[in-house]
């Protein structure tokens, strides 16, 4: 029966499960997700199953799937954001108001 079963599988998928501890996934996703993210994992130089292990190994790792009807910013994101918005409401760090692309140019080279 196993050798029944191994005919209709291509050989090059059975020396490639017997030669690692790799699973193979068959997911769903639409076709612009798919090809959205495919540009962007060749973007930044990692094939796309990379992208796939990552998030399953966050979701084993924090045990935790997030779902929204709002996007939410990362915890270390919304840190920065909140220092961000204390040094505006604080009047630090603010830069100056520009009218003319030349004032812009004089403040960024005078720091």
């Amino acid at each position: 029966m196993a050798l029944e079963l191994t005919i209709n599988i291509p050989m090059y998928i059975l020396r490639y499960m017997n030669a690692t501890d790799k699973a193979i996934i068959n997911i769903k996703v639409s076709k612009a997700l798919k090809h959205e993210a495919q540009e962007l994992a060749d973007e930044i130089g990692v094939p796309l199953t990379t992208v796939i292990s990552a998030g399953l190994k966050e979701f084993v790792r924090s045990r935790s799937l997030t779902v929204s009807a709002f996007p939410r910013l990362r915890p270390e994101i919304e840190r920065e954001l909140g220092g961000a918005i204390a040094d505006y409401r604080g009047g630090r760090k603010i830069s100056k108001t520009f009218i003319e692309s030349s004032a812009i140019a004089d403040h960024l080279n005078s720091l």
